[in-house]
């Protein structure tokens, strides 16, 4: 075999790999919103960021090395707001949360974003959930 043919070979294993990912982009995703006063949790459709990012590990790690790990953020946010029902008196009935207009790989924005390992998941609730 021919060092054309090993170039080719190994460009077609590279991009068969990488087809199989998804990008860094916006998609659909079930959150919960809910209040202490209000008695009703409330699970809403919204978009969020998801996906892979290009990324590499320091083979020699050194304590004078910085690695800073991109993830797939937000890049351009708007931001919805709904009313919860039921809520006592005196509480401020609504939930406002974010939308994913666009997504990138970037370092975590920690002021608007989750960079935890892992949390207990936007789908959760500690009271009975309402679907809207």
């Amino acid at each position: 075999m021919s060092a054309s043919h090993v170039v080719l070979v190994i460009l077609v294993v590279y991009l068969s790999a990488v087809q199989g990912r998804r990008t860094c982009r916006p998609a659909n995703a079930t959150i919960s919103a809910e209040k202490d006063d209000c008695p009703v949790c409330v699970t809403l459709t919204t978009t969020i960021c998801t996906g892979y990012c290009q990324t590499r590990d320091l083979l020699y790690k050194s304590a004078f090395s910085s690695f800073n790990q991109h993830v797939c953020t937000y890049k351009e946010i708007r931001y919805e707001t709904i009313k919860l029902p039921n809520c006592l008196p005196n509480t401020d009935p609504f939930f406002t949360y974010p939308v994913a207009v666009s997504c990138e790989c970037s370092l975590c924005k920690m002021d608007y974003s989750d960079c935890t390992v892992q949390g207990i998941g936007p789908a959760f609730c500690s009271t009975a959930p309402q679907i809207l």
